[in-house]
């Protein structure tokens, strides 16, 4: 039947090309089709913070508020930014001026509008109050926050009596009295702790209160507005270094009297946390008139452990009643109390409650945020991941729920903030799996059958329509069964070992009590890693007191493991942790093995050489030999193995067998007879199974010679226009092939100046000295002499140089000259044939870029169409046979390393796809049906991959969804995925992907959507290069036997399928359109024969190589490997593999060198072997056509240039590169002013040096540079 592709219901804002949002859509009226799940976390944004750390963020209404450095941003909900906020946009980033650190961020709402107080460490801890959404500033207080970088605040907005007051507590001084620039509080400032001050003037006073302390700096982590009293958590500044760490207290303000304004301190209550000293981050959890505070808590001590961090959560209103009055901040007594939550990186924390349960969301320092929900009595379930970070990265201690959307978090991290979806709902595969998980955030949507968020199901606002674990039926809910005890229960006293690898363990070893008398024993294995344990069968029961598991790998992390017997409930659990380091801790050169024996009255010992540590998995083997010199007797009942790195001895059995000669000869006669017998059955085993393998193998060698000699490929000729990127996006991309952030630096506006005159000046007289010939050139070398001026500096250097003079390539030319003929001088006196090989200086890389401005129009009206059609060629070849999802290998592939030779077995399938209707496509056709060539090996993700396609080349144009916004289902039956109910599960674990031929097979359950791992396969197995076939279930155990080289043909019938539209390329570069070569050509190819005639070079071979570096191998062959310089697609590996050896064929044919290969030579070598040579002759014709051609006169290269020039006009901002020229002017001045004074006629230059260093070190102190 026919097969449909739909959008997502719901299907998620997507942001159109002017930046703003869609109006949502209601879900397409097709019942016969399940709709696609949404994976969580595509829908959510993400924003950078340029040159800063993220130091605050908040949320306001309708927006996100991020400060760091000497910046603000205020973003949309899918952070999208809305405004840089004024006056802080003066330098060129947020990390100017240095040092500068943004301490408070306190949004709130007044009657007449919003208003943001931002606090800053500049001005002795300055306070900004904007009027909201205007940002006009009212005015600006200094000495409120904290001016120190390290030093803390903490501040909240509260409204008593009408007014608006604002409750800050603050380091003010680190304890030292020196001083620090910039950073000088007054003398009634240094011990102040928390004030109180009204939002209109911000000036502290006695009235409203103002608290001292009268020890030592204290560290405050967070303020608070609850029930009409502040809350401040703190610590006590020497914590930090761990000398005599105290417990961290909450100290409790209220007010004096209901009709006064002032406040006093209540009193402090401690804050125990199985007495950790410091808190990390702190959150405050509301619901009606409760309320609870939840902080994460720290050791003091530096070495990270598993329990270094906690959580803990305290009751507001005990907290307030049990506050002890107290006139300053003073220690009371300390008892450790037991913390809801132990998990080791902690660093940030945030509540919410969602259907009567407290939802903890927990940031970590490596990077990952976990979601913890917690029961009536305040016990945690284990956290699950909702997401990680791939740099592992510190979450920043603040999170924040999106104000608009509460189904997304806000997740910070160095400088970039994430929005993240709350929940992963779609990992639950079944009603009961969805209902037994209680996140309250997920339900199952009975109209879609699967487990989603509230919003994203159809009808959820019937009782019917979606529940979740608040009123799901008792029957999908997990029972507990009690029984009464028979015997004693089991017990778990130790585990060995406690620190095991990721890769698993292949045996431990559990210690307790009572094992002999328990059946059906299991071990609940259960980690942070999900809400599903893991039920492991015991291996082997020692003894009542020992026995052994083996554990599954999984990722690093502490795991909880109890004993389950009988039916009963789980043993008091033990932390077993899985260590990320996989290797042994041990090496062969750290052990030492002895052997000690008794000879007589005499102890010997005999030393062993440690060969190796196994390999095997469970790491518990070590190989040892020795070479005992003499002959005497052991008596093995005296000998002891000794293993010095360890406490480790044990004592050998020697068992001795008495043989009766009487039973030796009938024993012998048996023996005989079944070896002969299994050794017949064993033969004729061995001739079927070779016979098998000979079929085979001639099968696949016949099926191969046949496809080769008959294999056509229908190259596509309409394939729509040609995306080329326009020339600024393909100027950068060759400019700067490694640094991607160049693209918005050169095309944005320059800030405004108020004396314009001033800076046209400083910027003119710079671009006045560069156009200066011999100061440029000497720059040039007196950079190039420094030892510091890397590589890299001399690229950059060349690439800025070239966009400052974009405009005047006619100069740029002439530069060239000078420093090519300078690059010569130095290359001829060892070796000429070296010349232009690398680019390792400013002038190799100025030839680059040259060439690529020059040759731009011609890369684009000649070469650009063949060279396209050569990439949708490749892919089509590729995707026609199979592709393995995972690694990306093909059974058709030019690249030996991408080669998929272990499946071969596949059939085409023609499927009839109906693409609807998008609804906010008016104009397009209510419905499409189109014929789709698939691959029965083709996953679903696959076949949504081909359709689109087929979209694209019936209609010219795309479909209008990405691929995760569409789903595949056949008509009246379900929707289809890569991974659900009904995949296959192999050995180990692995999942296998469905096919299109899988679903031909089975349709049972409800399908899920999850992110592929190691834990999942395609077509051939994770990591494995073992002959294994896991194409389909009938060979479940077995494997087929296949050798790589048998498919090194599918290399060949790929070459032969393309090789018409490879030369066609080859031959629209290295030939002459119209009998003319491109003006930039023909002049550097002249220029290098003229110089080779003037050094009196007579080896045509010289010249030949210098042309062959200057354009092949330094312009064409990067352009081969990267099309995505010159067109707007994304370069897969697998592509890119097959360029290189396209690229490499293309090389060979420019070299002198004499091809010699061999039968060992490599696959990508003796593809193009045989064209080689007649490729070489073509480029020899072709050098020799552009050397015969008539002489180009200066005219009109001067005229090729400068029309070149106005082409580009206006592409780049050239003050940009001008500034970038100028820091390397400015890093090496005295260098260059002493290079200057020894040269004649410089003297003006000289002058004009310094001029323009004057101009920019007075704008510098205006932050314009």
């Amino acid at each position: 039947g026919p097969w449909v592709v739909r959008p997502c219901s719901p299907r998620p804002q997507r942001e159109d090309r002017n930046g703003s949002l869609p109006a949502s859509t209601a879900p397409l009226p097709c019942p016969a089709v399940a709709e696609a799940p949404c994976p969580p976390g595509r829908a959510g944004g993400s924003f950078e913070l340029p040159g800063a750390p993220i130091d605050n963020i908040e949320v306001s209404g309708g927006g996100v508020l991020v400060a760091g450095g000497s910046c603000l941003y205020e973003l949309l909900p899918e952070l999208r930014p809305r405004r840089r906020v004024p006056p802080l946009a003066e330098g060129s980033g947020c990390g100017e001026p240095p040092g500068v650190r943004s301490k408070l961020l306190l949004p709130y709402e007044e009657p007449g509008g919003g208003v943001l107080l931002a606090g800053w460490t500049r001005a002795s801890g300055s306070c900004e109050v904007w009027e909201r959404p205007a940002y006009r500033q009212r005015f600006n207080r200094t000495e409120v926050v904290s001016c120190l970088p390290g030093g803390s605040t903490a501040g909240v907005v509260f409204q008593q009596a009408g007014a608006w007051y604002l409750a800050v507590a603050a380091t003010y001084s680190a304890g030292r009295r020196e001083a620090r620039e910039g950073c000088e509080p007054s003398e009634s400032d240094q011990t102040t702790a928390i004030t109180v001050r009204p939002t209109d003037s911000l000036l502290p006073s006695e009235e409203l209160g103002i608290i001292k302390y009268h020890v030592e700096p204290l560290h405050f982590v967070d303020a608070l507005w609850w029930g009409g009293h502040l809350f401040f958590p703190y610590y006590r500044w020497k914590a930090k270094s761990g000398t005599d760490p105290e417990p961290p207290s909450m100290a409790v303000l209220h007010q004096l009297q209901p009709s006064e304004r002032g406040f006093s301190l209540r009193g402090q209550v401690y804050l125990d946390c199985g007495c950790r000293s410091l808190i990390v981050s702190s959150s405050l959890v509301r619901q009606g008139a409760k309320g609870w505070w939840v902080g994460v808590f720290n050791h003091s001590h530096s070495t990270k452990t598993w329990n270094a961090t906690a959580v803990c959560i305290f009751g507001m209103e005990e907290m307030r009643e049990q506050a002890c009055a107290s006139t300053h901040f003073a220690v009371n007594e300390n008892h450790c109390k037991s913390p809801t939550l132990i998990h080791s990186g902690l660093a940030a924390v945030y509540g919410t409650v969602v259907l009567n349960q407290i939802v903890l969301f927990l940031g970590t320092d490596d990077g990952q945020l976990l979601k913890a929900i917690l029961n009536e009595d305040m016990e945690s379930n284990c956290p699950e991941v909702l997401y990680e970070i791939k740099e592992e990265t510190s979450i920043f201690p603040k999170l924040r729920l999106d104000p608009v959307d509460n189904n997304y978090i806000y997740l910070s991290s160095a400088n970039k903030v994430r929005r993240i979806p709350v929940a992963n709902c779609s990992r639950y595969v079944s009603e009961q799996e969805c209902l037994s998980a209680k996140d309250p955030y997920c339900g199952w949507c009975s109209l879609n059958r699967r487990c989603t968020l509230k919003e994203n199901c159809t009808r959820s606002n019937s009782t019917k329509g979606w529940y979740n674990i608040s009123h799901a039926p008792d029957k999908d809910l997990k029972i507990l069964l009690s029984f009464p005890e028979k015997n004693k229960h089991i017990k778990i006293h130790s585990i060995e070992p406690l620190w095991i690898s990721t890769l698993g363990k292949s045996e431990i070893t559990v210690k307790g009590e009572n094992f002999t008398r328990a059946s059906d024993i299991k071990l609940i294995l259960t980690g942070i890693s999900g809400c599903k344990p893991d039920i492991i069968k015991v291996r082997n029961v020692l003894n009542d007191t020992q026995m052994t598991f083996a554990l599954p790998p999984t990722r690093k992390e502490a795991k909880s493991v109890c004993i389950q017997a009988d039916g009963r409930r789980c043993s008091p659990a033990i932390t077993l942790h899985y260590k990320e380091n996989d290797n042994l801790n041990i090496s062969k050169t750290e052990v030492e093995v002895y052997l000690s024996y008794m000879n007589g009255t005499q102890t010997k010992k005999v030393w062993f050489n440690v060969q190796n540590i196994t390999k095997k998995p469970d790491r518990s083997t070590i190989l040892c030999k020795f070479k005992r010199e003499g002959t005497d007797k052991i008596d093995f009942s005296t000998v002891k193995v000794f293993v010095s790195r360890f406490p480790f001895c044990c004592n050998l059995t020697l068992s001795v067998l008495k043989f009766h000669y009487s039973f030796f000869f009938p024993s012998f006669l048996v023996a005989f007879i079944v070896t002969r017998y299994k050794s017949k059955e064993l033969t004729r085993k061995q001739s079927q199974q070779l016979e098998l393998l000979e079929y085979e193998i001639r099968k696949e060698i016949r099926e191969g010679f046949a496809e080769l000699q008959m294999d056509e490929l229908d190259v596509v000729d309409s394939f729509g226009t040609v995306p080329f990127l326009d020339y600024k996006h393909f100027a950068i991309r060759t400019f700067f092939p490694e640094s991607g952030g160049f693209a918005s630096i050169f095309s944005e506006d320059m800030p405004q100046s108020r004396d314009q005159t001033r800076k046209d000046e400083s910027f003119n007289m710079l671009h006045a000295l560069i156009c200066n010939k011999n100061f440029l050139v000497t720059l040039i070398h007196t950079l190039e002499k420094q030892k510091n001026f890397s590589v890299t500096d001399r690229c950059l250097f060349a690439s800025f140089l070239t966009i400052a003079l974009q405009t005047k390539l006619v100069y740029l030319t002439q530069i060239l000259e000078v420093l090519t003929k300078d690059l010569m001088e130095q290359s001829s006196n060892v070796q000429p044939k070296l010349l232009l090989r690398r680019t390792e200086s400013v002038v190799e890389k100025l030839l680059t870029n040259w060439m690529s401005v020059c040759l731009s129009g011609f890369l684009r009206e000649t070469i650009g169409e063949p060279f396209y059609l050569l990439v949708t060629t490749l892919n089509q070849r590729i995707n026609k046979g199979p592709v393995d999802a995972i690694t990306c290998k093909a059974l058709y592939t030019l690249n030996e390393d991408w080669l998929l030779w272990q499946v071969s077995e596949f059939k085409t399938v023609t499927l009839n796809v109906i693409f609807e209707k998008i609804p906010e496509n008016e104009s397009g056709d209510a419905c499409q049906t189109i014929q789709v060539n698939v691959l029965d090996c083709d996953t679903i993700g696959q076949t949504k991959e081909k359709s689109l396609q087929a979209f694209l080349n019936k209609n010219g144009f795309l479909y209008g969804l990405q691929m995760d916004e569409i789903g595949l289902g056949k008509c009246v039956t379900r929707e289809l995925l890569d991974i659900d109910g009904t995949s296959e599960v192999l050995e180990d674990g692995i999942r296998k992907l469905n096919t299109i031929g899988h679903y031909e097979v089975s349709m049972k359950t409800i399908p899920m959507s999850v992110d592929y791992s190691d834990e999942h396969c395609h077509l051939i197995l994770p990591d494995s290069e073992a002959n294994k076939d896991v194409k389909g279930a009938g060979h479940k155990g077995k494997q087929k036997f296949k050798v790589k080289e048998m498919y090194l043909t599918k290399l060949l019938s790929t070459k032969v399928a393309i090789h018409s539209v490879v030369e066609n390329l080859f031959r629209s570069i290295w030939s002459l359109p119209n009998n003319k070569a491109p003006v930039a050509i023909k002049y550097f190819f002249d220029f290098l024969d003229a110089q080779a005639e003037s050094k009196k070079i007579t080896d045509p071979d010289v010249v030949h190589i210098w042309k062959t570096n200057s354009l092949p191998l330094r312009f064409w062959v990067n352009i081969l490997k990267n099309p995505q310089f010159v067109f707007d697609i994304k370069k897969t590996s697998h592509i890119d593999g097959c360029l290189s050896v396209i690229a490499q064929a293309f090389m060979d044919a420019f070299s002198l060198a004499e091809q010699t290969m061999g039968k060992e030579a490599p696959t990508n070598k003796l593809l193009y072997a045989k064209d080689i040579p007649l490729y070489k002759k073509e480029v020899k014709a072709y050098y020799k056509a552009i050397r015969d051609l008539p002489q180009l006169t200066t005219s009109e290269v001067d005229e090729f240039l400068t029309q070149e020039s106005k082409k580009h006009e206006n592409e780049f901002n050239e003050e940009v590169a001008l500034i970038e020229i100028y820091k390397y002017i400015v890093k090496y001045y005295d260098e260059i002013v002493s290079k200057l004074e020894r040269e004649r006629g410089f003297e003006e230059v000289q002058k004009q040096l310094q001029q323009v260093k004057a101009l920019f070190d007075e704008k510098k102190k205006c932050k314009w540079i």
